[in-house]
């Protein structure tokens, strides 16, 4: 588990390195402008929360924004951003208690996610922990990704699926399936979810994969 959890810790790494471009309306989904010095981005993340607690106080006297002018900054990504800081800050704290350390002081948040991964083999050590590190990690990967306009990455596996042989076999790394993309797919299960009233497409997770590959009789290999 610890290579997909690293592989997500390091997507929310990148991820992070875009946030303060992705805070202003307009901007593309790839930014290729100069990183914001400290004191600016201080001065954004203010008249974030000002803005907020102002469009609070309207709201509560029942008043609208006029117009159909953009807000001056996405919200929506500031909200992602504290979401992620405190998440990451109260991870570290867990996995400090569970192994006797104590948490940084003062850090950023990659620099609490720099020390999480460090310790990723340490952390396999204690199944709990690790499923529950694992999990967080993917949860805010999906966030940022989603925050900054990333869509999510897919891949098409070279198999036929081995119940309705259609070439439609997908990897979704971001959430760690494997998905039958064929919405005519069905199998004799009966009670497989794919024979429900509004029918669920079959999947299958990561882990699953080595039983998945040798079903299929397959190499393991993905087209980009």
């Amino acid at each position: 588990m610890s290579q997909h959890t690293y592989d997500h810790f390091a997507a929310l790494r990148d991820a992070l390195q875009h946030f303060d471009t992705a805070l202003l309306p307009g901007t593309p989904r790839r930014w290729a402008e100069r990183d914001l010095t400290p004191q600016q981005r201080d001065r954004m993340n203010q008249r974030a929360i000002e803005e907020r607690e102002d469009k609070v106080h309207n709201l509560a006297r029942g008043l609208k924004a006029l117009g159909d002018g953009k807000a001056p900054l996405r919200l929506e990504v500031l909200d992602a951003a504290a979401d992620i800081t405190a998440s990451v800050a109260e991870l570290e704290d867990a996995v400090c208690d569970a192994l006797g350390l104590t948490q940084l002081q003062k850090a950023t948040t990659v620099d609490r996610i720099r020390r999480i991964v460090d310790l990723l083999d340490r952390i396999d050590l204690h199944e709990d922990l690790a499923d529950h590190v694992h999990h967080e990690a993917q949860r805010l990967r999906r966030l940022a990704s989603s925050a900054i306009g990333d869509a999510e990455t897919v891949r098409k596996l070279k198999f036929r699926c081995h119940i309705c042989d259609a070439t439609s076999m997908r990897a979704f790394p971001e959430r760690e399936l494997i998905i039958c993309v064929n919405s005519e797919c069905r199998c004799d299960d009966a009670e497989c979810p794919c024979g429900w009233e509004r029918p669920q497409r079959h999947k299958w997770t990561f882990d699953q994969w080595p039983w998945l590959a040798s079903l299929l009789d397959e190499g393991i290999g993905v087209d980009a």
